[in-house]
């Protein structure tokens, strides 16, 4: 933090927003864009899953408790799912067991890839069901085959439920630096947060 040790992180948000342009993420996701945006360093991608996973918690709780306040903590977690594909990384689904909430692995398709049928076929299921959908996770770079789940696709329908987008970028995402591959990446404007190692072919 800037009270800890500000000059070692004024250098992390110059560093990091480097990557963002290298990436060519959009400029939300940049500190200077003088928005909300802005990266943090994290120990794994592992640990960028959870925390993004604790972010999107917090914000659905505050919503849910201005709507409805005398719900207590434990009836409105109670009704939170999130949802990833049956290829994604295992850290998502235990971020989800650290964060206490139900994470649904959805069947990819043929190519391994989540589709937006799929999402949004469980987020109707889940809202007749009285439960609240708040959380997917598309994988780009699945560290089993490298499939790439239809970012494209999904985030457009998150979006219109509402749902926070994180894009689990681990293995893959130091690619997206070559504008040649950047079309995979197709849909991050619909997207929340993003992880990607840079150690991994940097």
């Amino acid at each position: 933090t800037w009270i800890a040790s500000p000059a070692c992180t004024e250098l992390e948000v110059v560093m990091m927003d480097w990557l963002g342009k290298m990436l060519e993420l959009p400029a939300e996701f940049l500190a200077s864009s003088g928005g909300r945006g802005g990266g943090v360093i994290q120990g794994t991608a592992s640990e960028a899953t959870l925390v993004a996973l604790l972010g999107a918690k917090a914000k659905v709780m505050k919503k849910i408790k201005e709507n409805n306040p005398e719900w207590d903590d434990a009836v409105m977690v109670s009704k939170l799912v999130g949802y990833c594909s049956n290829q994604a990384h295992s850290s998502v689904e235990r971020a989800g067991l650290l964060g206490g909430i139900k994470l649904r692995s959805l069947k990819a398709d043929s190519n391994l890839q989540l589709r937006s049928e799929t999402l949004e076929e469980a987020i109707k299921e889940d809202i007749a069901a009285g439960l609240i959908p708040f959380y997917g996770v598309a994988t780009l770079g699945t560290t089993n085959t490298c499939a790439f789940d239809r970012l494209d696709e999904l985030g457009p329908v998150a979006n219109k439920y509402d749902v926070w987008v994180h894009v689990d970028a681990a293995y893959a995402g130091s690619a997206f630096i070559c504008p040649e591959y950047r079309p995979l990446m197709k849909g991050i404007e619909t997207a929340e947060s993003f992880n990607f190692n840079p150690h991994k072919w940097m």
